[in-house]
C-alpha cells in the first residue's frame, strides 16, 4: 500500500496536537485506541496535521510507524521491524529534562512584538505572548536526529498529506510545512521548528526566517483541514480537557500551586479554541471526533508536561482511557 493513498471508505484527516513529552505519551495511547476501536490505521489518513509533539508523532506515523510500534518504543522495547527498527531514542533526556535552561535576558522577537502591537486582532493571544518570551537556550537537535534516522536524505515525507505547523517568529504567520505555498524545508528542520517552544528552545532557521512552535498559534490547528473535502477528522488534543461531570471535577479538586493553576487556565483556553476549530469543520460538513485527556489522565500528567518521571504512567493510563472514550 502506498503511504497516504486514500483507502476505500471515508476521506479522513488526523490532527495530532502539541503537549510536550507527556502529551506525546498520551497521544500514542490515543493512537492505539483509534486503530483498535475505530478500525483504521493512522497512516491511512489522507491528511495529517502535526503541531509540536504532534509533529514528531505525525512524521513517524506518516513514515509508516504503527501505533503499537510507537507504544513499544516508548516503553523502551526493541523494535525489530518497520521504520523504527534499530532506532534508539532516550525519551527522558532528549530535550534536556523537566526544566528549560535559563534563557537569555532579552525579548525573543522584537519584530513580532511590533507586528502584534500594530495589528493585535490579526494574531492569537499566544502568538503575542511568544514575542515577549526571552530567547531560549535549549536544543532540540536530538529530535532532528530521530527524524533523520528515519529519513537519512532529509527530504520530504513519503506521505503527501503530512503538514507540520510552525510560526514565523518575525511575521507571526502560521506556516504548515508540506503545503504547496509553504517554504521548502527538510523534514528534520520542519519538525524541530514545530517543536521550538519560545523561551525554552532556540528558534529554528529555515529559508532565511526563524520559526517557533506551532502551538504559539494553536495547540491543534485543526482548522487547517476546513475546506479540504474530508468526510471525518479525528483530533487528538493532549492539552485540551475532556468535558467533566461534577463528580469528576470534585475528584480532581482545585489545582494547587501557581504552575498548576496556569496550566489549568491554558488547558481551558486550548479547549475553547479546539471547539471553535471543530465547529468550523462541522459547518463545512465534516464529522469530527475529539479525544482529550480525562481526569484520570490529568492526574497522571501533573502540571509539568515535560516531566520525564511521569511518562510511563501517562502512556499506560491513556491506553485505557482513550479506548473507553471511543467506545462511548
Amino acid at each position: 500500500m502506498v503511504i497516504g493513498a486514500p483507502p476505500p471508505g471515508p476521506r479522513r484527516g488526523l490532527v495530532l496536537g502539541g503537549g510536550g513529552m507527556l502529551g506525546a505519551a498520551w497521544t500514542i495511547g490515543a493512537l492505539c485506541a483509534v486503530q483498535e476501536t475505530a478500525g483504521w490505521r493512522p497512516d491511512e489518513a489522507e491528511l495529517i496535521v502535526g503541531t509540536s509533539a504532534g509533529a514528531i508523532l505525525g512524521t513517524l506515523v506518516a513514515a509508516g510507524v504503527g501505533p503499537y510500534e510507537l507504544r513499544d518504543h516508548q516503553r523502551g522495547g526493541r523494535i525489530t521491524s518497520g521504520p523504527l527498527a534499530g532506532v534508539a531514542f532516550d525519551y527522558d533526556t532528549a530535550v534536556g529534562g523537566a526544566l528549560p535552561p535559563r534563557p537569555r535576558p532579552a525579548i525573543g522577537s522584537p519584530a513580532l512584538l511590533r507586528q502584534t502591537v500594530r495589528h493585535p486582532r490579526d494574531y492569537p493571544f499566544l502568538t503575542m505572548v511568544s514575542a515577549f518570551a526571552p530567547p531560549g537556550r535549549g536544543s532540540i537537535a536530538p529530535i532532528g536526529e530521530l527524524i533523520t534516522a528515519l529519513h537519512p536524505d532529509g527530504g520530504r515525507s513519503p506521505h503527501p498529506g503530512l503538514r507540520l505547523v510552525a510560526v514565523d517568529y518575525e511575521t507571526g504567520q502560521r506556516v504548515a510545512f508540506g503545503d504547496p505555498d509553504a517554504p521548502e524545508a527538510g523534514l528534520p528542520d520542519a519538525v524541530m521548528a514545530s517543536c521550538a517552544i519560545p523561551g525554552w528552545f532556540a528558534p529554528v532557521p529555515i529559508d532565511g526566517h526563524r520559526f517557533v512552535d506551532g502551538g504559539a498559534w494553536s495547540a491543534t490547528n485543526a482548522d487547517l483541514l476546513v475546506g479540504r473535502g474530508l468526510d471525518e477528522v479525528y483530533v487528538l488534543a493532549p492539552m485540551a480537557v475532556r468535558p467533566q461531570g461534577r463528580a469528576e471535577r470534585e475528584g480532581l479538586g482545585r489545582p494547587r500551586g501557581m504552575l498548576a493553576q496556569l496550566v489549568g487556565r491554558y488547558r481551558r483556553a486550548v479547549t475553547r479554541q479546539l471547539l471553535r476549530e471543530a465547529l468550523a469543520l462541522r459547518a463545512a460538513g465534516t464529522r469530527v471526533y475529539l479525544l482529550a485527556p480525562t481526569v484520570e489522565d490529568l492526574v497522571a500528567m501533573g502540571p509539568n508536561m515535560m516531566d520525564p518521571a511521569r511518562r510511563p504512567e501517562v502512556l499506560e493510563t491513556a491506553l485505557r482511557t482513550a479506548s473507553a472514550a471511543l467506545r462511548v
